[in-house]
Order: structure tokens, then C-alpha cells, then sequence
């Protein structure tokens, strides 16, 4: 039997389209983890994109709509090290933490979901992933 890959959907690289107020939100949690990665001296990127739906007609009433934000974390090299976003559901930190294998080969991320109250061990999380899990130059 072969094996098939599948190609992810914009839902599932971006997640489902959220109402303004939640993306507002998501976003002040990441905020307090970027806070912690900042006096850190982690560098980041929190990442927002608006979504806005079209109907055959126009409706001047209509909220816009936003993907989930996304806190990216990358090493100095530029590698990605690490990605936040806010569990849909339950509200918690969803941390994806980048794995480098033998011969600097990407491997599956290793999620981690931490309590919404514990945006300080997100950043930990993070700045060990960082120290241990990046490709380092070999020159």
C-alpha cells in the first residue's frame, strides 16, 4: 500500500477565521509571553492577519473576521525555534518547539499546551528550546 501526503489547508496552517474581539484576546496573551521573551532577548515576531469575508451582499453590520495571532520565535541564524497561538477552546498557551536532528534535519515539532496563567514558562520553554534545539554554525 503507498503512502499519500497530505497538503494542509489554509484552516489548518492559519486555523479558523475568529470574530475581532477574540483575536484581541488571543492576542494580549501573547503579548505577556512576548514581554517575557523580550526581557529575555528572545527574538520575535507576533504575527496578525485579517480575515474579512465577502458576501454576494454587501453588509455594512458585518464584523471582521481575523485568523488567530501567532507568536513566532526565531534564533539569531533565523531559524525558527518556536510558534505560540492560544488554544481555540481551552484558552492556553499551545507552544510548538522546533526539533533539529542529526545533520541539522528539521523533525516534527514537539507541542507542549501550558496554562493560561503561565505565560513566564512559555518564555522558559521557549529560551531552553532556543539554547538547545537550534542548528549551531559549524565554521
Amino acid at each position: 500500500m503507498a503512502l499519500t501526503h497530505t497538503t494542509p489547508s489554509a484552516d489548518d496552517l492559519l486555523g479558523q477565521p475568529i470574530p475581532e474581539r477574540e483575536a484581541a484576546v488571543q492576542n494580549a496573551a501573547l503579548d505577556h509571553v512576548l514581554e517575557h521573551l523580550t526581557d529575555s532577548g528572545v527574538n520575535t515576531q507576533l504575527i496578525k492577519r485579517l480575515v474579512i469575508r465577502c458576501a454576494t451582499r454587501h453588509s455594512p453590520t458585518a464584523e471582521p473576521l481575523w485568523y488567530p495571532p501567532q507568536l513566532v520565535i526565531y534564533a539569531d541564524g533565523g531559524w525558527r525555534v518556536a510558534s505560540v497561538t492560544i488554544g481555540a477552546r481551552s484558552g492556553s498557551y499551545m507552544v510548538e518547539l522546533a526539533r533539529i536532528g542529526l545533520g541539522d534535519e528539521a523533525q516534527s515539532d514537539r507541542v507542549q499546551v501550558v496554562p493560561a496563567s503561565l505565560p513566564g514558562r512559555v518564555a522558559l520553554l521557549v529560551t531552553q528550546n532556543a539554547a538547545v534545539g537550534c542548528p549551531h554554525d559549524h565554521g
